[in-house]
């Protein structure tokens, strides 16, 4: 039978099923327990999140890292399982790469409905992830986060002003404060984390530089323009052929013709030496003329 002669397909991907639906179980694979989706259909994280809320059943809350890519996330690196929240009745317990959490702290404001699936608002995720280590991670989310949705960072931190005893407040006690939706990448944003949390000033994000003729040189990843100073981060999959060496090198050359003094952290550097990058850049603000005290 053609897939578009299946007595279950219609416009949604994914297909409810029971007991008795023996032709799909047959002619579909199976998702979850309960839900099944056509053979040539190519699931998305979307897809796989709602396969999860489908089998949960009414009730089930979407949160997390979950929530976060329902609200947009660019960079859903989430190596955990599927998040749901649900209350107090029933166990916690993981499925299928699918883990439930019980809680009786979900108020209604903490809830909105995303393609029609209930999530935690952007608030309530952004304190959800925001809690969870390593930090330069959370801030990675966190400012992921704050460029997809409609993150309000006021209500953001009356929300956790409002929830002090929680496990990993201080976390994002901390974060709130550097959060940056101009961030473009989860390692840029943890290149600012590194520099700021060791007490150098904190670098401005995605700064637009023109030439004399008005046209843009560059948006650099990070940088100060006080001083001149760019701070790139040199991803492997952007800045490693020969043709991306030659155009960084020539836009080097235009920044360094404009007074720009530029700096490369790969992701490696940041791995094994990170006080190297640090001392580099901390180097280069002295030298050109920064008085500011390195905090410690």
């Amino acid at each position: 039978m053609q897939p578009d002669q299946h007595p279950f397909w219609g416009d949604e991907n994914l297909i409810r099923t029971d007991a008795a639906a023996r032709d799909v179980r047959r002619d579909c694979r199976r998702i979850q327990r309960g839900v099944h989706a056509p053979p040539h259909f190519t699931l998305t994280d979307h897809d796989l999140i709602r396969a999860a809320a489908m089998r949960a059943g009414d009730g089930a809350v979407v949160a997390g890292m979950s929530a976060a890519v329902l609200h947009g996330a660019r960079f859903a690196d989430y190596d955990a399982d599927i998040e749901l929240i649900r209350g107090l009745t029933g166990q916690g317990r993981q499925f299928d790469g699918v883990r439930i959490m019980r809680t009786d702290h979900l108020a209604a404001g903490d809830v909105q409905v995303v393609d029609g699936l209930t999530v935690t608002t952007p608030v309530r995720t952004a304190y959800d992830i925001g809690r969870r280590g390593p930090a330069w991670k959370a801030l990675a989310r966190l400012d992921d986060l704050a460029y997809v949705s409609d993150l309000d960072l006021a209500e953001l931190w009356s929300y956790i002003r409002d929830h002090p005893h929680t496990k990993g407040i201080r976390q994002i006690r901390d974060l709130i404060q550097y959060i940056e939706p101009k961030s473009e990448s989860p390692r840029e944003s943890a290149l600012r984390y590194l520099i700021i949390k060791s007490g150098l000033p904190r670098p401005e994000a995605q700064i637009e530089v023109f030439g004399a003729d008005g046209r843009l040189i560059a948006k650099l990843d990070l940088g100060y323009r006080r001083y001149k100073i760019d701070i790139e981060f040199d991803g492997v999959e952007h800045h490693t052929s020969a043709g991306d060496r030659a155009d960084n090198a020539e836009r080097d050359r235009k920044l360094a013709e404009l007074g720009w003094d530029t700096i490369r952290v790969t992701g490696q550097a940041m791995s094994t030496n990170p006080d190297t990058v640090v001392s580099r850049i901390e180097e280069l603000l002295a030298i050109r003329g920064c008085r500011e005290p390195r905090r410690h």
